[in-house]
């Protein structure tokens, strides 16, 4: 986001950020220096939103605290004040449709979507066999993704398995969606390839394996780990470096020890120097069960690695099999160790590979290609607001 900022304001524009704070006690705009106080209106807005008022709110708590964080999120926007924008961009269902209520007419706005609360939601409570149309809070948010997705001028997805699902899922209208891709910083990236203050080291005339994201069950983690278990029994030329924190931390270290891969398997946490240990490395994995666009698999192809990913949701978008990586059928730990042991095993396959997944990425995720695209998705919403 800070990038971004900077490219626009490199081309001539103003730019301000708004965000919630790290403790989410406030709603700040910390470029310039404002801030809003959510305990300052929670008195006045727990009056408004009270349970006998409105009982149905109050009988989730994480139904109360959605609400309670959407009205101050309104009052933040319209404290802060939002008629000097010609343009407002924000970055999930909850914004754009809190923005929507507060803002001018006159002032264009887009939101750029990076995956669905509500899709993870659904497949949590279908795991569990609960029943969707009894589940509250999944007809609730279901509510918010059709009108947040609606709510804006243009709306702005980055996969195209992410338009058919707000189309088809989410009733919302094919010509509101626009598809493009996510930009990055490549300069900062490459430069930061090059060393690291803590630094980790292969075991010699061992690859290594990498994952990178959190350690949760979307992530499929467990599931590489079962493979790595098939390809320690044939051979023992590698390491799996898994890099990440999350609940999954200790069910996934206990898989290990009773996989027997201790030696093998490596858990180095949360780490700020993910562009060196990708350099490190030698194959990436993305086993999603669900994921949109992972900035993980972005970084891999921008430091030049073959990836082996799972064919869920938007991740296959991002990757040519046969030519900057594999792709295997999420859930199929078979698979997807036949893919590892075929890199592992064929040296110019999994360089060649490489070389064509740095050329693409640095192509496919061009910061400056990105900001020429909202650009033009920018003057377009100003000027469909100037019709409204």
């Amino acid at each position: 986001m800070v990038k971004m900022k900077e490219k626009l304001e490199a081309l001539g524009h103003e730019v301000d950020v708004f965000g919630n704070s790290e403790d989410e006690s406030v709603f700040h705009m910390p470029f310039s220096g404002r801030v809003f106080h959510k305990e300052a209106v929670r008195p006045f807005l727990e009056k408004k939103i009270s349970p006998e008022l409105y009982p149905v709110l109050h009988s989730s708590s994480w139904l109360s605290h959605f609400e309670m964080n959407t009205l101050c999120m309104e009052l933040a926007a319209a404290y802060f004040g939002l008629e000097q924008y010609d343009v407002i961009h924000t970055q999930d269902v909850l914004a754009t449709r809190s923005f929507r209520r507060v803002k001018s007419p006159r002032t264009g706005l887009v939101a750029s979507l990076h995956g669905s609360v509500a899709h993870e939601i659904k497949l949590h409570l279908v795991e569990n066999n609960v029943n969707l149309g009894e589940s509250l809070i999944w007809r609730f948010q279901s509510a918010i993704e059709h009108l947040g997705a609606t709510s804006s001028d243009i709306t702005i997805a980055s996969s195209q398995w992410l338009k058919r699902l707000l189309t088809t899922e989410y009733s919302v209208p094919e010509q509101q969606v626009e598809v493009f891709q996510y930009g990055y910083a490549t300069g900062d990236f490459y430069a930061q390839m090059e060393s690291s203050a803590t630094p980790i080291y292969k075991p010699p005339g061992k690859k290594a394996i990498i994952f990178t994201g959190r350690l949760i069950p979307i992530k499929g983690v467990s599931l590489l780990i079962e493979a790595v278990g098939l390809l320690r029994t044939v051979r023992d030329d590698f390491v799996c470096w898994i890099v990440g924190e999350g609940d999954l931390e200790a069910e996934l270290n206990r898989q290990c020890t009773e996989l027997g891969l201790l030696d093998t398997v490596q858990f180095l946490g949360r780490r700020s120097d993910v562009p060196y240990l990708l350099a490190q490395s030698d194959i990436f994995v993305q086993p999603s069960y669900v994921d949109n666009q992972p900035l993980s698999l972005i970084e891999a192809q921008l430091a030049g690695k073959p990836s082996v990913v799972s064919d869920a949701t938007g991740v296959p978008e991002m990757v040519e099999h046969g030519r900057t990586g594999l792709i295997f059928p999420s859930g199929n730990s078979q698979q997807l160790f036949t893919h590892l042991y075929t890199l592992l095993e064929n040296t110019a396959m999994r360089e060649a590979m490489g070389r064509e997944a740095g050329q693409w990425g640095a192509v496919h995720w061009s910061m400056d290609l990105m900001v020429q695209r909202l650009l033009d998705v920018y003057g377009r919403a100003i000027a469909k607001a100037a019709q409204a």
